[in-house]
């Protein structure tokens, strides 16, 4: 059966390009189709016919939309202009599906490989049947990849493609949406090398989807063994302070404080309690961090005295480089900075930061810094006039609305 194999512009970065195309020229056999979103001179060196599409946008859905409705035949290989095939990798794909007809998914084994060549190898469990238990992970991002897998076209359209409200994370917000109709296989003897050379990444999109997934889903699913007949306060509780932790590793910490107060309100417990305390640290809440460090919380006198003198230290700190930044005591800043920056990496921090590359007329990184700012506090006023200002210099508007509105909607 012959394949469309779908080639996303995912990155400006093209230094594994080459890489890519012995890939595809190692499988090239299995693909009468080609297409590639970019445009045909970022492929220069291909030794294969091709279609480019020369769309001139970053939305991967509406990338991998574009593809779809190109694609001549019933399987789409997904792959970006980082992902490397590996030689003969198809035809066990293709044996997957021939033994599991009703499968959607077709996934393989994944290595990554970051800027400095550092190498991380993820052998993947086979979750078909189970697909449900994707809801579990919480962060389904590392149980399935999202480039060197198979779909069914019609499955694809059946469901109503790929949802371009997600310019990323598309692919995760897919299955999130619509894990209950679809079957999931692993090619458990291949694996696909995915180049890691963006080191910047918005993930809102990520906590967007999880909390749009607990909306869908009971909670339950995403919980099954906390016991909720014995006590549901207390797997209330262990739930909302498990999806606290990965909304911060995702750093919305606005949602996470949410989820913390809520595990605290269930059953009253200490854990979580510093939780939410050091995430409004993070988020330069620190009089609100302080209110809450105290005896009648359950911290012991030592607990509130260190925690007390920690939260403070930075407070004056951060408001020394502020007023320093205004002074333009230039020496003063810096050493601030990395004072701070060894033991503290919260929204004010970012800010500051971005400030400084903006003094410098270095407009994207300051943006970039405003941008994590936001992230981790979308409430800051300062942080919010620093960002919106930003962005309507460098036409950004839209891109700094849809944040806001994935943090706080």
């Amino acid at each position: 059966m012959n394949l469309t194999l779908g080639i996303l512009k995912t990155t400006s970065d093209f230094s594994k390009i080459n890489e890519v195309l012995e890939g595809i020229q190692d499988n090239l056999e299995y693909f009468n189709q080609i297409i590639y979103t970019g445009n045909k001179e970022d492929l220069e060196n291909a030794e294969f016919d091709f279609v480019a599409l020369g769309l001139d946008t970053d939305n991967k859905a509406v990338l991998r939309n574009k593809i779809i409705d190109n694609a001549e035949n019933k399987l789409i290989l997904w792959i970006d202009n980082a992902t490397v095939l590996e030689f003969d990798m198809i035809p066990e794909m293709m044996e997957v599906l021939e033994s599991n007809p009703d499968v959607d998914i077709i996934y393989t084994n994944i290595v990554y490989r970051d800027i400095e060549g550092n190498e991380s190898i993820r052998k993947l469990e086979d979750v078909y049947g189970k697909e449900n238990n994707l809801l579990m992970t919480l962060k389904i991002e590392d149980y399935i990849p999202e480039f060197g897998v198979i779909t069914k076209k019609d499955s694809l359209e059946r469901l109503g493609k790929f949802d371009e409200s997600f310019k990323d994370y598309e692919f995760y917000r897919f299955i999130y949406e619509n894990l209950n109709n679809l079957k999931l296989k692993l090619s458990e003897f291949n694996y696909v090398v995915k180049y890691l050379l963006e080191t910047f990444i918005d993930t809102s999109y990520r906590s967007k989807a999880l909390r749009d997934a607990l909306k869908k889903y009971p909670l339950q699913e995403f919980f099954p063994k906390l016991g909720w007949n014995k006590n549901e306060n207390l797997a209330l509780a262990a739930a909302y302070t498990s999806v606290g932790d990965v909304l911060s590793d995702y750093y919305d910490l606005y949602n996470a404080s949410e989820f913390y107060r809520k595990a605290a309100l269930s059953f009253h417990n200490k854990i979580t309690l510093l939780k939410l305390v050091q995430t409004y640290f993070k988020m330069g809440l620190f009089d609100e961090a302080k209110k809450l460090v105290s005896g009648e919380q359950g911290f012991s006198q030592e607990e509130v005295k260190n925690l007390q003198e920690n939260i403070g230290q930075i407070q004056r700190l951060i408001e020394m480089v502020e007023q320093s930044i205004n002074e333009g005591s230039v020496q003063q800043i810096f050493n601030l900075i990395n004072e701070i920056a060894s033991v503290y990496q919260g929204a004010p921090l970012y800010n500051i930061l971005g400030v400084l590359e903006y003094y410098a007329n270095n407009l994207e990184k300051a943006y970039r810094f405003f941008y994590k700012a936001a992230t981790l506090n979308p409430l800051n006023e300062d942080i919010i006039h620093n960002l919106t200002g930003l962005a309507n210099q460098l036409g950004k508007q839209e891109d700094v609305k849809g944040l806001f509105e994935r943090l706080l909607g």
